[in-house]
């Protein structure tokens, strides 16, 4: 059957990171400690954490970054591929004499404990949405090490329950001299840049308290990501009588240190045309979620304090096939290209 194919290649996502590590005397650390207010869409809540400036550029682990970005989107699309991780969030410091300490994923800063909190950010305008993970790391034991290089593992989660798999997706060398008598924080920003908000069903999410978790696609209430075709003869709006479909799958690869993700969508078209127009219709739905318990693993009890929805379009014209060439079918390839630095 003839197909035309059209590829949107211009929404470019940008991928950085920022991460610095403080000591601070041990009866000082509550002056240190200071409440931020971030942002859930149209919510505001303050998270506890270390000030966020003289923050140094770390390095995003490119492969590590495009498993997760396969991670979150396998689930998305169909949550029966999650895995059991055993840690919601890590991060690995590699001391001056070769040993590992591993701060991991627990909710609440604690005395003489060694842990990672984590807080999301979800904010922007119709057209420039921005993604940022917080993660802090903390260790106020009484332990005594020196260290020059840090390591981030993160996963991503959908429907309060399905998670992917725990990879590492940042790394820096950055100099720690932690003693007895001194509290070690480290403070580690993630953020994607400049994500058109039809397409922010696709950034992953980790699970952070407070937070958000994004429903799956497909299935009654929620997420959705349609493609309607007009030939011309159909109601072309969201919602209309135009021939449509959803992505099943998706493609990923590095090209040029560059992680290009695409989601192709089939869509028939009545009768054969020799143009066309497509309407993408997002419609991301987000529940609010507190972690009530879990150390470690998974979080044993959750609670949903709401729901957050954003809905947005995207319309193109294709190019005309040529000349005498009659297409049925419509192949539609989405394409996210997210650049890292």
């Amino acid at each position: 059957m003839p197909t035309k194919e059209t590829v949107i290649r211009d929404e470019i996502v940008r991928v950085s990171g920022k991460v610095k590590a403080i000591t601070v005397p041990k009866e000082k650390t509550q002056e240190i400690l200071e409440r931020r207010t971030l942002r859930l869409l149209d919510k505001k809540y303050e998270v506890l954490m270390p000030p966020v400036d003289n923050m140094e550029k770390n390095t995003i682990d490119l492969q590590g970054m495009m498993t997760f970005i396969q991670g979150y989107l396998s689930i998305l699309i169909n949550p029966g591929t999650s895995v059991n991780p055993t840690y919601l969030a890590q991060i690995v410091i590699t001391t001056t004499s070769g040993e590992k300490v591993q701060l991991t994923y627990f909710r609440l800063m604690q005395n003489n404990f060694q842990g990672v909190s984590t807080a999301v950010q979800v904010f922007g305008q119709q057209n420039s949405m921005n993604v940022q993970y917080y993660f802090i790391g903390y260790d106020t034991t009484n332990n005594s090490y020196q260290a020059n290089f840090l390591e981030l593992y993160a996963l991503s989660w959908v429907n309060g329950g399905a998670f992917s798999r725990l990879v590492r997706i940042a790394y820096a060398n950055l100099s720690i001299n932690k003693q007895p008598n001194y509290d070690l924080f480290i403070l580690w920003m993630i953020e994607f840049q400049n994500i058109p908000s039809y397409l922010l069903m696709f950034i992953p999410i980790i699970p952070s308290t407070p937070g958000v978790t994004p429903a799956s696609l497909g299935g009654s209430g929620n997420s959705s990501f349609i493609v309607y075709a007009n030939n011309g003869n159909c109601n072309f709006t969201c919602g209309g009588n135009c021939n449509s479909n959803t992505p099943s799958n998706f493609m990923l690869s590095i090209q040029n240190n560059t992680i290009v993700v695409q989601i192709p969508v089939l869509v028939p078209i009545s009768g054969g045309s020799s143009s066309a127009q497509i309407l993408i219709c997002g419609t991301t739905v987000y529940s609010g979620v507190t972690f009530l318990g879990g150390y470690g693993g998974p979080p044993y009890n959750l609670n949903s304090y709401g729901t957050f929805t954003l809905s947005s379009s995207y319309s193109t014209t294709i190019a005309p096939p040529s000349s005498g060439y009659i297409f049925f079918v419509l192949l539609a390839v989405i394409t996210i290209i997210f650049t890292v630095s």
